[in-house]
């Protein structure tokens, strides 16, 4: 099993730069009803996408799939969807039904899909993710909206506890609450301390930028610590499901 759907706030920078810290191949795969960002972020045509394996006549095949991935100039691969809302949104619904299953499905690669933030109930994706990826952005500026926002973030926990969901937090930003704090109150499998860091987030959505520095950003060695804790909960997935890494 390999679908690790990462939903929050900066759902896509956090996916693109799990995808570049993945030690292993991996797909970073739009199903945000919102609309994708990653065909104009990283310059790679509108289609094909996540729209043409919905239209086809087999989209519940990986060979259809695989035949609408993209590769940007970064090395990553992509399966984009569609840039307008109600477009993306009648995409997602789409595909949903027969795309997540298979994807869920196949050892390699390693699919980060980007969901976007919830808007009320847990979605397909969620549902079908082998592990999910929940990014949260404190409120830097007033600790009674922070210890708000982490009071969802629990009850967000606490459902995917309920389905028994491998969980992975990713708390953006380091004021007013650190992340060992945060980890005692959202009772989840792990918490991962991300920075803010404009510079690095602006070259993971495009920007041009020195590849030597993006490595040593902190951002950077935050995402590669979040990918290793994603590879290990695959890991114990995949040995329960009785397949190898």
């Amino acid at each position: 099993m390999s679908l690790v759907a990462v939903v929050g706030d900066c759902s896509t920078t956090t996916s693109v730069g799990i995808g570049a810290a993945l030690d292993e191949p991996c797909l970073v795969a739009e199903f945000d009803p919102a609309g994708g960002c990653l065909s104009a972020w990283l310059d790679v045509p509108r289609s094909p996408g996540l729209a043409e394996v919905a239209a086809s006549s087999a989209p519940g095949t990986w060979s259809t799939i695989s035949s609408n991935v993209q590769r940007a100039a970064c090395g990553i691969d992509l399966l984009v969807a569609p840039t307008r809302a109600v477009e993306a949104g009648a995409v997602v619904a789409a595909a949903a039904p027969s795309v997540l299953p298979v994807l869920s499905a196949i050892a390699s690669p390693t699919v980060i899909a980007d969901g976007g933030r919830l808007r009320g109930p847990l979605t397909p994706l969620v549902l079908h993710a082998d592990v999910v990826v929940v990014t949260h952005r404190q409120h830097a500026g007033s600790a009674a909206a922070a210890a708000l926002g982490f009071e969802r973030l629990a009850e967000l926990a606490l459902q995917l506890a309920v389905r028994s969901i491998p969980t992975v937090v990713a708390v953006i930003g380091d004021r007013p609450y650190p992340a060992d704090e945060i980890a005692s109150f959202v009772d989840t499998g792990a918490v991962v301390a991300i920075p803010d860091d404009p510079w690095a987030a602006a070259v993971l959505a495009g920007r041009a930028g020195l590849a030597i520095r993006l490595r040593r950003s902190p951002l950077m060695r935050s995402l590669t610590e979040l990918a290793g804790v994603i590879s290990a909960e695959l890991r114990q997935v995949r040995s329960h499901d009785g397949r190898t890494a």
